[in-house]
């Protein structure tokens, strides 16, 4: 073996890493050229015109505003409505609002009357926001701004509104003036911030519940007693199918049963769904007459393949007697999840088409009718971007699809009239279901 000098080793080193330079140089440019290659041709096309675009174009066309024209034509033009391309920040901020975590003062309006003239009134107050907070409830009017108690800016244009809120600082007070039920204005302090929304409340004819968003497990006073009820009858509000839903709904029918209720009022009116695991949690109350082997909350219908999901047991005895009722309050603003939950409760026989009140919205009654899911991928998991595409049909347990369709007055349900001011439909349908 022949014995090699320091000056020798240094210069095989050199040789060597020089021969791994120009291999991988080599490979970069075959696997571009490959990449190149396999790629469509409107898509080599595409990155051409981006690049002749971006060096002698007149006026400077960046990456951003190139590829956000690409991307909301993709959403505007190719997908459905509930598709689409999300940026990394609307993809997080899709999956913080799922947990409950929002930002805002939890308000949503009706911004015009039956004459199309503009108004702000409020249709809904989010649980637990800052809002509910301070008083504000669905039927009332904001009238007016300011940031201060004296200096109001009358106001009823939702969009000259939302550039007020949009301009408030996370954290500060503003004040709103609103036109309450009997009449006569207040001055209201709000603060835009961060909080944990709730899904449920609970009342009967001598007590109401919610809950603070941070304990589903504790009811807590919330709202006022709903005097329209039978004695015997309490009421439940489910707003969405996200965050701690179910928990909340748990602990909400440990009352109705520690109060010993007989019937129940579900209201899904303006629940446009959320996510179908939180449904399968819920729907475990309603599945009457399913066996211990189908208790099924929906199917969903890849074309391929059905996938079957489960309710999370059945427990209905443990609630409800033989002749107790379920009845269900909904309109065109419940949608989805919803949807999969009423088919649960028809299908499984605990509820009924007649012990359903349809509230007319924009002089329809109905639910809204959508009977697909959809599924969101990440694109890169470096990025943080993803898309979310429907992906399946979903079909009640007994097969029916609502899709385009949803549950209608001829079905054999009770209607009543849209009446937002001071919740009067919410009095009606009560009257309408127990009449």
């Amino acid at each position: 073996m022949e014995n090699q000098t320091p000056k020798t080793n240094k210069k095989r080193i050199i040789v060597y890493t020089a021969a791994a330079i120009f291999i991988a140089v080599c490979s970069f440019f075959v696997g571009f050229a490959t990449f190149q290659l396999t790629m469509d041709k409107e898509m080599r096309s595409l990155m051409r015109l981006k690049q002749e675009i971006q060096s002698k174009y007149y006026y400077e066309v960046d990456d951003t505003a190139f590829y956000k024209v690409l991307f909301d034509a993709v959403n505007r033009e190719i997908l459905d409505d509930y598709s689409q391309y999300l940026t990394a920040e609307e993809y997080a901020a899709m999956q913080q609002s799922a947990t409950g975590a929002q930002e805002g003062v939890g308000i949503t309006f009706l911004t015009e009357n039956g004459k199309g003239e503009k108004q702000l009134l409020i249709s809904s107050v989010i649980g637990n926001s800052p809002a509910e907070e301070s008083g504000l409830t669905a039927g009332e009017f904001i009238i007016g701004y300011g940031t201060a108690a004296e200096n109001i800016t009358p106001c009823v244009d939702f969009d000259v509104f939302k550039a007020f809120v949009d301009g408030v600082t996370s954290g500060t007070q503003f004040y709103v003036n609103v036109l309450g039920f009997s009449g006569q204005t207040r001055i209201v302090a709000l603060t835009k911030r961060a909080y944990v929304e709730s899904y449920v409340y609970y009342k009967t004819s001598t007590s109401a519940y919610g809950f603070t968003g941070q304990d589903a497990s504790k009811l807590i006073e919330r709202g006022q007693p709903l005097s329209s009820l039978p004695s015997d009858a309490a009421y439940i509000r489910l707003t969405r199918f996200n965050g701690a839903a179910a928990e909340e709904f748990d602990t909400a029918m440990g009352r109705f049963r520690a109060d010993g209720k007989k019937h129940l009022v579900l209201d899904l009116r303006d629940n446009g769904g959320g996510y179908l695991d939180v449904m399968q949690k819920i729907c475990k109350y309603f599945c009457k007459s399913a066996t211990v082997n189908d208790p099924v909350a929906a199917i969903a219908d890849f074309g391929e393949y059905k996938e079957y999901y489960k309710a999370a047991g059945n427990v209905y005895t443990q609630y409800f007697d033989a002749d107790s009722r379920v009845m269900v309050i909904a309109d065109k603003n419940s949608a989805s999840a919803s949807e999969c939950l009423l088919g649960v409760m028809i299908d499984y026989g605990a509820t009924a088409y007649g012990d359903i009140c349809l509230v007319e919205r924009d002089g329809e009654a109905r639910t809204y009718g959508k009977g697909i899911m959809q599924t969101t991928y990440p694109l890169f998991g470096f990025t943080g971007e993803a898309v979310k595409l429907t992906t399946a049909q979903i079909c009640w347990p007994k097969g029916n699809c609502i899709h385009g369709r949803g549950i209608l007055p001829q079905d054999g349900t009770k209607t009543v009239k849209e009446a937002p001011e001071n919740d009067g439909e919410l009095t009606a349908a009560i009257q309408a279901l127990f009449s």
